[in-house]
């Protein structure tokens, strides 16, 4: 293992986020992380930057904003910063050096997963990321977070999320970091696969009741399904597209985390997302919750509320 000393920001939401943090374990002995939503990262790394106990910082599946990149790249702690973004509504900060998005390559697309194994198997010549375990993991959580499972008929991929959210972010990395240490080959245990099927017969029954619960409205002048969904949002705006073919495309919003997009070709959901302070790709992107939405929610039903706190 590598001593130098990483601190590694990764995306707070889903495996993509998680794995790469489990990648930066197998190879740092020295290795601090945080986990953060989009909106979060210029903090996160302003809170971290001028720290000079850590020799690099690098950033996965996120990335910062034009305005905070323009700074670093007129300072010196350009050079212990390293970005690996596979959003294509942030192709542009490809001009600055430390940072790399990589949307599409050899054929299939990436993810934050995918390009930062590249990058940690460029510089270190570490067993457990030959191992087949470990390739397979990253395969399938490439696979997911692109939904290119689907494509190539491989639901064993989008399962991983399921693992995923029974196991919850910290039971996730602990799990899959003594997993790769004790097998060559990868694969669900018979538990696993139980919990598997138990969940998917779950999701589906969500998925035909958030159905029910569909508004369809017109947004910029295109006709599109919103749905208030705190669960499955990427299978069910998946699921939603495909079912309802006169949608532009899909807005799902959990009021305690933010809005996901979900289309099919029909709209560029990156330039959509992009007008609301978000990001992603062409039929699958994200933004932040206006900040006083909850503020507002909370006073529109009770006429007067004194608030003893700042989660507001």
């Amino acid at each position: 293992m590598l001593d130098t000393k990483i601190f590694l920001i990764s995306h707070i939401a889903d495996p993509d986020g998680l794995t790469a943090v489990l990648l930066g374990k197998l190879v740092f002995k020295n290795l601090e992380y945080a986990l953060a939503n989009v909106d979060e990262v210029d903090e996160k790394l302003k809170e971290v930057i001028e720290n000079p106990k850590y020799k690099e910082i690098h950033i996965v599946d996120l990335n910062i904003t034009e305005e905070y990149a323009e700074k670093i790249n007129n300072s010196t702690y350009k050079n212990k910063l390293k970005i690996f973004d596979h959003h294509i509504s942030n192709i542009d900060l490809n001009k600055y050096p430390f940072i790399t998005v990589i949307d599409e390559q050899d054929g299939h697309k990436e993810c934050g997963t995918s390009l930062y194994y590249k990058y940690l198997t460029s510089i270190v010549d570490n067993e457990y990321l030959k191992r087949n375990s470990t390739k397979e993991l990253v395969e399938r959580v490439r696979l997911l977070d692109t939904w290119e499972w689907e494509k190539v008929g491989r639901p064993e991929a989008k399962d991983l999320d399921i693992i995923f959210s029974m196991y919850g972010r910290e039971g996730y990395l602990k799990k899959y970091l003594r997993f790769i240490k004790t097998h060559e080959e990868f694969s669900y245990t018979a538990f696993d696969k139980k919990l598997i099927k138990i969940e998917n017969e779950k999701i589906q029954r969500y998925l035909e009741q958030k159905e029910k619960e569909m508004m369809k409205v017109k947004l910029e002048g295109d006709l599109v399904g919103l749905v208030y969904a705190e669960r499955y949002r990427s299978e069910l705006g998946n699921y939603l597209i495909r079912k309802y073919e006169d949608l532009a495309y899909i807005v799902l919003i959990n009021v305690s985390r933010g809005i996901s997009y979900r289309g099919k070709d029909r709209t560029d959901l990156s330039v959509i997302s992009k007008k609301h302070g978000g990001g992603g790709h062409k039929n699958a992107a994200g933004s932040p919750l206006p900040k006083d939405l909850l503020k507002n929610i909370t006073e529109l039903i009770f006429e007067k509320v004194e608030w003893e706190n700042d989660n507001q």
